[in-house]
C-alpha cells in the first residue's frame, strides 16, 4: 500500500535558484526532498504543482508523494517544519487519495503579484516586491488587466524560448487591490507559461507610464508576437498564492 500526501507550503524565493532541483544553487525542491527523507531514513522524491523561477515566492505552493511508509501527517507537519530552514515553512501536510497528483490534479492556480510604487525605494519592501520609481492606480491596472480575461493565444507573453505548439490558455479571474501601501495584482488561470504573469504586469506598467490605451493591450495580445510587449517584471514581486483542486 503507497500513502500519499499533500503539502502546502510557503517560501521566500529571494535565496533560491527556484522551486525545482538543478544542478546548480539551492532549490526549494531539494530542501524539503531532504528534510522528508531525514524523517522517514528512506529517499522521498516530491512533486510540486509547477516550478518557480528564482527569486519567486509562495504563499501556498503545494507538493505530494507517496510512500509506503506511514506517518501521521500532523508528524509531518511539525517535522518538517523543525527542519526546514527559516525561508520555507510548511502550511498544512494533508493525507489524499492515492491517484492526487500535485500537479496533474491541478484546476487552476492563482499568481498575486505586489509593486511598490514610490518615488523612493523601501527597505522594508525589498527583495519582496516590485519597486516602480511611478505614480499608479491601482484602478487602471485593474482596467487593462480584464483585456486578458478568458481564453487567448498568450504567444506574444511568454519567453520565446519557452514557446509551445499551444500557447492558449485560460484567464479566468482577474483583480488589482490595495494592501496599505503595497499594489497587489491577482489573476487566476487555468495554466500559465513561462513568464507569463511578470511579462503581462510589466506590459501594462510600461502601457500606463506610456500613456497607451487599453486597446494598445489588446492589440499585443493579438499579435502573438514578444517583441510587441513590455518588459518582464522582476521576479522578486511575484508569488505564488494558491493553487485549486
Amino acid at each position: 500500500m503507497l500513502y500519499n500526501k499533500k503539502i502546502t507550503i510557503q517560501y521566500l524565493g529571494t535565496k533560491f535558484a527556484g522551486w525545482q532541483i538543478q544542478a546548480k544553487g539551492r532549490t526549494v525542491q531539494e530542501e524539503i526532498q531532504k528534510a522528508l527523507t531525514k524523517m522517514y531514513k528512506t529517499k522521498i522524491n516530491i512533486i510540486g504543482s509547477g516550478r518557480t523561477d528564482s527569486g519567486v515566492h509562495a504563499l501556498g505552493q503545494t507538493a505530494s508523494y507517496r510512500t509506503e511508509i506511514f506517518l501521521p501527517a500532523d508528524a509531518v507537519h511539525k517535522g518538517l517544519n523543525s527542519i526546514l530552514p527559516n525561508d520555507i515553512s510548511i502550511i498544512s501536510v494533508e493525507d489524499v487519495p492515492e491517484d492526487f497528483h500535485a500537479q496533474i490534479s491541478a484546476k487552476s492556480k492563482t499568481y498575486q503579484f505586489r509593486i511598490y510604487a514610490s518615488r523612493d525605494r523601501s527597505a522594508m519592501h525589498a527583495d519582496r516586491t516590485w519597486w516602480v520609481k511611478a505614480n499608479l492606480d491601482y484602478k487602471d491596472i485593474e482596467r487593462y488587466l480584464k483585456v486578458f480575461e478568458g481564453e487567448h493565444d498568450f504567444s506574444s507573453f511568454c519567453v520565446q524560448t519557452s514557446l509551445k505548439d499551444n500557447n492558449i490558455r485560460t484567464i479566468n479571474s482577474t483583480k488589482c487591490f490595495m494592501e496599505g501601501d503595497i499594489i497587489c495584482v491577482e489573476i487566476n488561470g487555468n495554466g500559465f507559461i513561462h513568464n507569463m504573469v511578470r511579462i503581462i504586469v510589466g506590459t501594462i506598467v510600461d502601457a500606463i507610464k506610456k500613456g497607451y490605451s487599453v486597446e494598445h493591450l489588446t492589440n499585443v495580445l493579438n499579435a502573438k508576437d514578444r517583441n510587441e510587449a513590455g518588459p518582464t517584471a522582476h521576479a522578486m514581486g511575484l508569488y505564488l498564492k494558491e493553487v485549486f483542486y
